[in-house]
């Protein structure tokens, strides 16, 4: 009786351990990090889609333009603050908080159901397309393009858009030149960190960039023109879009997130690096 009673003991002990080493799932957080797509839609008056992305702390939602907004996560709820916009003196924005329920998540889709009236009001210009629920696609690295310099520009429209160009090396630094309506105007440079820099890597690395085409161009005016030079170890790729429209979405998420990227990135007054720009005739 002694015995059976020890060998219970024992077995009862190791279930108990068992029992404690289940496997962490990874937070939400973590499993929305990246960015996503809609299928195209046909919106109010031409054919569109939805993007979000996100990083540890800050997305775009909706459509890739401005400001990067702030978000978190409560339980399944996904918070964002309204983005700021600037408007030459003046600035609005970022007093409201858009809320979606994740209603289901996996490494390929993501489900958002909009839950607040001032989050439902969002999609009100699409007024041929219900959405009850948002329904997205992962965005995934497919190539490894072996990146050797980035250069970007943009150029002014009728109104305040700003101008610039700046390159990025192998391993981060920055030339910048601020031209117009920019934050900081004039020649500085920098060093992007590990992280930017691995997610401009990453979504440069999701475009097919063998298939672009040189220019793209929105069926309106009044906009500005972005442009992409990147050298690989191969050759070199360019390609431009007039307004955001006809270009790939894995190409106009990457113009966002450089149209922004001198904003987030430690710069310093430069005037030396005039003759340190490689790609000539576009600085």
């Amino acid at each position: 009786m002694k015995t059976t009673t020890f060998i219970l003991f024992i077995v009862t002990g190791l279930s108990s351990c068992t029992h404690k080493q289940t496997i962490t799932e990874m937070p939400l957080r973590e499993k929305m990090k990246g960015n996503w797509k809609t299928e195209y839609f046909k919106g109010a008056w031409k054919e569109t889609a939805y993007i979000f992305t996100f990083q540890d702390s800050t997305c775009t939602y909706l459509h890739p333009w401005g400001e990067y907004s702030n978000y978190w996560i409560n339980g399944d709820t996904l918070n964002i603050k309204e983005r700021i916009i600037k408007w030459r003196d003046n600035e609005r924005g970022g007093k409201i908080t858009y809320k979606f329920l994740v209603d289901s998540i996996t490494s390929d889709n993501l489900t958002l159901k909009p839950i607040t009236e001032e989050t439902k009001k969002l999609l009100d210009n699409y007024e041929n397309e219900v959405f009850d629920k948002i329904h997205l696609i992962k965005i995934k690295s497919q190539f490894d393009w072996k990146t050797e310099r980035i250069g970007f520009y943009s150029t002014v429209c009728f109104g305040t858009c700003p101008s610039m160009y700046f390159e990025i090396d192998s391993v981060g630094n920055i030339l910048f030149n601020g031209k117009y309506f920019t934050e900081k105007e004039g020649f500085y440079s920098g060093k992007l960190s590990a992280y930017q820099f691995e997610i401009i890597k990453s979504e440069v690395n999701s475009i097919r960039l063998d298939s672009l085409n040189k220019m793209y161009s929105a069926n309106w005016t009044d906009d500005q023109t972005c442009g992409v030079i990147i050298k690989t170890s191969n050759t070199t790729y360019k390609s431009s879009a007039y307004g955001f429209d006809k270009e790939p979405i894995e190409l106009r998420i990457l113009f966002h997130r450089l149209m922004e990227l001198y904003k987030n990135v430690e710069l310093k007054k430069d005037t030396t690096i005039q003759e340190k720009f490689k790609f000539k005739g576009v600085q």
